[in-house]
């Protein structure tokens, strides 16, 4: 399979790498130095772009590289404001988009775990839910798509949690002045949460590829699940898997569809 990169930082390397492991040809690599190349011709020979870089880039980079007929996986979070007329723009240019939060096996087969879990605890009302988010300094926005899709399925499946709440960011390379405000901000916020609300707080620190942890707490116990990523790799994994599944395809798709088919 021919596969064209959209963002050559830590990720596109990874994916690059990947792809080359498993067979694939790698037939263009796009960076903000030479982003006119998707307009080549070696660009439209692709089976499909795989899109990495920002959320200020992403929908543009979808819609260009629909246009030129490729089909596009984008991992880029933060840009779901623009999703509904991106997705239109694909429709309409006959194109192919498999957009996730997070491409990783190993989290999506978490979700299917938290969103069972919330489900069962939908008929007990002693326990409340808080969910930390853990990812590297370079990571700006919070909470992360990946905690925002695991709230929406927690929130979906048990229905006394009607919503969520940014409980603050707090930066391990802060000045400790600075990281104990922003810890005493965080607390303050996770008191003033209501029943009904699902609080998320981040965490920054390092190199950390991205770690989930879901607590769901009562007056007498807790019961924790944990997604933690040792690398960028199954990321990156996933993210060729994806492209692999939707080479071919017309259409707007899920990372839930493309697991519920590989998990048949």
């Amino acid at each position: 399979m021919k596969i064209a990169i959209i963002g050559y930082g830590k990720m596109g390397h990874a994916i690059e790498r990947i792809a080359l492991e498993r067979g694939h040809e790698i037939v263009a690599v796009i960076d903000t130095e030479n982003s006119d190349d998707m307009d080549g011709e070696a660009f439209g020979t692709a089976d499909v772009a795989i899109e990495f870089t920002t959320p200020a880039t992403a929908p543009d980079n979808i819609v260009r590289a629909s246009g030129h007929g490729v089909p596009v996986v984008c991992g880029s979070t933060g840009w779901g404001e623009k999703r509904e007329a991106v997705e239109k723009a694909v429709s309409e240019q006959g194109g192919a988009l498999l957009a996730s939060s997070n491409f990783s096996i190993g989290v999506n087969v978490f979700n299917v775990i938290s969103r069972r879990l919330a489900s069962i605890m939908g008929h007990l009302p002693q326990y409340r839910p808080t969910m930390t988010e853990v990812h590297h300094i370079h990571k700006l926005d919070h909470p992360s798509g990946t905690a925002l899709t695991l709230a929406e399925g927690i929130m979906e499946e048990d229905k006394k949690i009607t919503s969520w709440t940014d409980a603050g960011i707090v930066w391990a390379n802060a000045t400790p002045d600075e990281r104990d405000a922003q810890l005493k901000a965080a607390g303050e916020a996770l008191d003033r949460v209501d029943a009904d609300t699902l609080p998320i707080l981040s965490l920054r620190n390092g190199e950390v590829p991205g770690i989930h942890t879901i607590k769901w707490d009562s007056p007498v116990d807790i019961i924790t699940i944990e997604h933690s990523a040792k690398s960028r790799d199954g990321f990156a994994l996933g993210a060729v898997m994806a492209a692999e599944w939707i080479a071919g395809r017309k259409g707007i798709f899920t990372i839930d569809q493309m697991m519920e088919e590989l998990l048949k």
